[in-house]
């Protein structure tokens, strides 16, 4: 005997089959972004973070686009704060859950924004970091090429010193051009 599956069958065992837990959200509960931004940073990298300890290395425009970005996050707060006290005494439920959410995918938008900005920085303060050590091992082969040079009697050696000393003088030059763009705000 042939056993026949219908269609309803076949629902009953696919929505059991691929049912899936939804995340209840409890007001006041840690988000899905607060628990990840513990585990990646610090008590004391997230309290500097939070006083502003990181502006200080900011450029000028970033600093203003960080400030628009927070400043946007605190509104998108009020608008929750707001949507929940309304949340009591509305005949829309939904309308304003879904403004709940909307204004968290914004405030989610804006800190991966403001965190991309503070990784950007970072990854530019780590460039000035390299530049201004390569710069410092250069100007050392630098000054030995130049002694060499004043020393060596011998025409050939003077010309090999004479050439590395102005090959790392053009190095030295390309650096430093590359950080006054780094260092401009």
């Amino acid at each position: 005997m042939k056993n026949i599956t219908t269609a309803a069958d076949q629902l009953k065992v696919e929505s059991h089959t691929f049912q899936k837990e939804e995340p209840t959200h409890i007001a006041g509960a840690e988000t899905i972004l607060a628990h990840q931004a513990k585990a990646f940073f610090t008590r004391e990298e997230r309290a500097n973070f939070y006083a502003g300890q990181d502006r200080l290395t900011l450029q000028t425009d970033n600093l203003e686009r960080v400030k628009e970005l927070q400043e946007g996050n605190d509104g998108l707060q009020r608008q929750i704060a707001k949507c929940e006290k309304e949340l009591k005494n509305t005949k829309d439920p939904l309308a304003l859950l879904g403004e709940i959410e909307h204004c968290h995918i914004m405030i989610a938008r804006n800190t991966g924004e403001i965190l991309n900005v503070y990784s950007m920085n970072e990854s530019r303060l780590r460039r000035i970091a390299e530049l201004d050590a390569q710069n410092s091992e250069i100007h050392r082969n630098m000054t030995d090429a130049q002694g060499q040079f004043i020393s060596t009697r011998d025409m050939s050696l003077r010309t090999q010193h004479a050439a590395e000393f102005f090959l790392n003088k053009a190095t030295y030059e390309r650096n430093l051009e590359e950080l006054r763009t780094l260092t401009q705000s």
